[in-house]
């Protein structure tokens, strides 16, 4: 961090859209960080578009840490197994 590589500019960007790094909405846990992933890697999250962004990651927990959620979003199509 101290580098800026996780600066919105930097080699591995985090929280482009600049919310919040360590909590969650009352409700709509995680839904906001899934909102970023998805337009990121679509090539449409406007002014805070990453450019080249192929894969993102998201994380979420809720109530007293009763439940936790963990996605990854991208471009490419998973291989075959």
């Amino acid at each position: 961090m101290d580098e800026g590589r996780t600066a919105f500019g930097g080699a591995l960007p985090a929280n482009p859209s600049g919310g919040v790094l360590s909590g969650n909405p009352t409700g709509a846990t995680g839904l906001p960080r899934f909102a970023e992933a998805a337009p990121q890697v679509r090539g449409m999250a406007g002014q805070h578009q990453v450019d080249g962004a192929r894969l993102a990651v998201g994380h979420a927990m809720g109530g007293a840490s009763q439940f936790h959620a963990l996605w990854v979003v991208g471009t490419d199509q998973p291989p075959d197994r």
